[in-house]
């Protein structure tokens, strides 16, 4: 329920932005995605010292105040452009306990062999969310208005916040092992970081995804002015919101009830040029074409996350996984900003160069790094130099 709340709170954030006259939607983008910079290394290492269940119970209370606050102020008179912010700012702040922390509790819910099948099933139920989450946004945003879909997003950050306390066994692995007299994992980041940039699999997957990130985020900006040209209504940004989770959804659950045999890192290259094409597809200003090509990407975006992530299970040790999925996806997750400042910048210049723009960010990485990429992916090899593989 978070994640569908997650999902239709942003869209109702934007329509918010874009029906006051003092918001600015790129910078409620920037607003909405750079502060995971800085609060996403601060929850990877909480996340691997402190007990996960309270932290995310915290998270959920804090965003869920937070977003509640705009209904609240809608009461006399609505918020401002100021207020908006302020929600966005602190909606990437916390963002990456979450964010970061489910991911750290697979390999120890699942057999090795299932790591797999099991991100691939984490990107279905995330899917089905923010699927229902986009459609049912727009819908209601063009119904109802924006305000009762963000009372829904602050509601669901609660319903989350109530059914955590109910789960037990969550503390880290380095908090584990202390208290059975165990060295535990050894503190601070720097360990993850050299292990970052030792690893082709690492280091280069996550170059890769920032800078499709890039293209991302002025996807961020760009599909709000595209459903205005196509006349879609209040609603339409929610709609193609809704067709890229759509996509995601097709091929995670795919991936969930199949073993993938190719390799994996020359499937995140193949998804992620595939996907840079297709993005091209945006400078057809049609309804049937971009409603097909942001369902194409998100089938190419959801596999290369699971295969990725697995990836990075098998490399690092549990009691790291807090801080590796922090550390990677605080770098990745810090760049969308850039594109909303690229699609600021360039839908100036007509919407055919910010396409361009978003298909090069989103393409070129994958063909530039993949000689290197798979020359040094062999995962077997890696994983002797760097540590057992997860469940040995």
């Amino acid at each position: 329920m978070s994640a569908a709340g997650d999902s239709a709170g942003w869209i109702a954030l934007v329509a918010l932005a874009l029906g006051r006259a003092h918001a600015s939607l790129p910078v409620l983008v920037v607003l909405y995605t750079a502060p995971v910079a800085i609060g996403g290394l601060a929850a990877g290492w909480a996340l691997d010292r402190f007990d996960r269940r309270k932290l995310m119970i915290g998270d959920n209370v804090l965003r869920g105040a937070a977003f509640a606050s705009i209904p609240l102020a809608a009461l006399s008179g609505g918020p401002g452009a100021g207020q908006l912010y302020a929600v966005a700012v602190v909606y990437g702040l916390f963002k990456m306990i979450g964010l970061a922390g489910f991911p750290s509790l697979i390999p120890s819910l699942v057999s090795p062999d299932q790591i797999d099948q099991a991100n691939a099933l984490e990107g279905v139920t995330y899917g089905l969310a923010s699927l229902a989450g986009a459609g049912l946004a727009g819908l209601a945003v063009a119904t109802a208005g924006p305000v009762p879909v963000v009372a829904f997003d602050a509601a669901s950050y609660l319903v989350m916040a109530v059914s955590l306390c109910s789960v037990r066994d969550l503390s880290s692995p380095a908090r584990s092992r202390r208290a059975k007299g165990g060295a535990g994992a050894t503190a601070g980041f720097r360990p993850v970081v050299r292990l970052a940039l030792t690893s082709a699999v690492l280091r280069d997957t996550t170059i890769m995804f920032a800078l499709f990130n890039v293209g991302d985020g002025a996807l961020l900006v760009f599909l709000p002015h595209r459903a205005v040209q196509l006349g879609l209504g209040p609603g339409g940004y929610g709609y193609l919101v809704a067709a890229t989770t759509g996509g995601e959804l097709i091929a995670a659950a795919f991936l969930a009830r199949r073993t993938w045999r190719a390799p994996l890192p020359a499937s995140i290259i193949a998804a992620q040029i595939v996907a840079g094409l297709i993005a091209s597809l945006f400078l057809v200003r049609s309804t049937a074409v971009t409603v097909a090509a942001l369902v194409a990407i998100g089938m190419c975006a959801a596999p290369m996350t699971a295969w990725a992530q697995s990836l990075r299970m098998r490399l690092v040790p549990p009691e790291a996984h807090g801080r590796l999925f922090a550390l990677l996806r605080t770098t990745m997750q810090a760049t969308p900003p850039a594109g909303a400042a690229l699609a600021a910048l360039t839908l100036s210049h007509g919407t055919a160069v910010t396409v361009i723009a978003i298909a090069a960010t989103m393409g070129l990485p994958a063909v530039l790094l993949a000689h290197g990429l798979t020359r040094g992916a062999d995962v077997n090899r890696q994983t002797e130099r760097l540590g057992p593989p997860v469940g040995r």
